[in-house]
């Protein structure tokens, strides 16, 4: 890692030698997807930068995108976290998948409210400055490189006057880490296969599949098998089902933008 950011720096002469190409950080996200127990989630993390746009998005999406074909993709894809930035028109564009349906949510860029510290430290042999922010529900802790000049981050953060290295709210529900940054090829694109929403209609998707998330599955639009514990097949009980999946997702709702988690019944 040392060698790749080190290597990166060398050649950083100068904000108008980043025009026209693309770069990738890449990022280790934890995460808790219940803030009452202990344990995260790890997950692998790009961000792909080039000129005013960049887009944040999971490894096993990029890995799917590379291997598989668009039907495989449909079914298979991972927005969780996904996000595309654009500061020409100045929107952030989200995505999200509630059962079998993607969604994208367009809205205008989110303004952050940065306190820039005088606190310095390196972390990986790169020269880091702190910032902190209060951001819908969380406190966060930001360590940015001014040598590293670009004005993102990972999500949807940026804006401040470097990359950032590493970042984490005061509880570590949410951590990125910076793990390798080098040059790529190649356009940075949103994804056209979902279906564009308003945060309200969002809320009521994901209402809607609290309320009956095998609805796909009893209107015969998926098929799985359900064995009992001798392996032979059974006829699924839907409302047993629905009351564990209900009490699933209840337990899972420590959204990285806490104020907008759903309140469910």
């Amino acid at each position: 890692m040392k060698k790749n950011i080190l290597n990166f720096l060398i050649v950083l002469i100068s904000i108008s030698f980043l025009q026209a190409q693309t770069y990738r950080v890449y990022y280790q996200m934890a995460y808790k997807i219940d803030s009452t127990k202990d344990g995260a989630i790890k997950k692998k993390m790009i961000l792909d930068v080039k000129d005013d746009v960049s887009k944040f998005y999971s490894y096993n999406l990029y890995h799917i995108d590379s291997l598989g074909t668009n039907e495989i993709r449909k079914k298979a894809a991972d927005y969780d976290f996904m996000v595309f930035k654009n500061k020409k028109d100045n929107k952030t564009e989200k995505y999200y998948a509630v059962g079998l349906d993607k969604y994208s949510l367009k809205e205008d860029a989110a303004i952050f409210d940065w306190k820039i510290t005088e606190e310095v430290k390196k972390i990986h042999d790169v020269n880091c400055q702190k910032a902190i922010l209060n951001y819908k529900g969380r406190n966060w802790e930001a360590w940015f490189a001014k040598d590293i000049p670009f004005q993102e981050g990972p999500y949807i953060f940026n804006s401040l006057p470097g990359l950032i290295v590493d970042m984490r709210d005061s509880g570590n529900n949410y951590i990125f880490t910076m793990t390798e940054l080098k040059k790529n090829v190649g356009a940075v694109n949103t994804i056209s296969e979902t279906i564009p929403v308003t945060r309200k209609q969002l809320t009521k998707a994901y209402l809607d599949y609290y309320n009956d998330p095998y609805k796909e599955l009893k209107a015969g639009k998926a098929v799985v098998k359900v064995v009992d514990e001798s392996g032979r097949q059974v006829t699924p009980n839907f409302n047993q089902l629905t009351e564990l999946k209900q009490k699933d997702i209840k337990m899972k709702n420590n959204p990285i933008e806490l104020t907008d988690a759903i309140k469910y019944p």
